[in-house]
């Protein structure tokens, strides 16, 4: 498989896992089998900032994305949605560490809870489109030298995660 591809699949695996992990400590919570650990969720949302916004985000608009628009303008409108979900999953985000914070001052966990399974869903949705929808395309109409520009992209995504 190439480079990009693996590097692309293995950040959304990691983004859903955290995702899950913070889903399921939510669970936990409602079922009176843990309490709150504020700092890890806050650990959590870090995660969730510094992988997909900071790093994965950028490179898929800057390269893959804008490459496969040159390459195959009939992508055009989809690339064009994704862009925007981007944004879209920045505010979200944003509005999970407010909910986060608001539980942590005043105890009620329904609006974290909410916040945090709208953020999933909205994830879901929007990985399963890059992978079954941008991928294959990407696959199909872009050239060796396209992917060598994009893989040398997403491998300083392993090289520069925390600095």
């Amino acid at each position: 498989m190439n480079p990009a591809i693996t590097i692309l699949c293995d950040e959304h695996r990691s983004i859903a896992a955290v995702i899950k992990g913070m889903l399921n400590q939510v669970k936990r919570i409602k079922d009176e089998v843990e309490e709150p650990d504020f700092a890890m969720f806050a650990a959590m949302l870090e995660y969730i900032t510094v992988i997909p916004e900071r790093l994965h985000h950028p490179k898929e608009n800057d390269y893959l994305f804008h490459i496969l628009r040159m390459r195959d303008p009939e992508s055009a409108a989809l690339l064009d949605l994704l862009e925007a979900q981007h944004e879209t999953g920045a505010e979200l985000l944003d509005d999970l560490r407010r909910k986060l914070t608001e539980y942590r001052e005043q105890g009620n966990l329904a609006p974290f809870d909410e916040a945090l399974c709208a953020y999933a869903e909205f994830n879901w949705d929007h990985m399963g489109k890059e992978e079954n929808l941008v991928l294959p395309r990407a696959e199909k109409y872009l050239t060796a030298a396209d992917w060598d520009i994009i893989n040398q992209a997403f491998s300083a995504n392993r090289e520069n995660v925390w600095q």
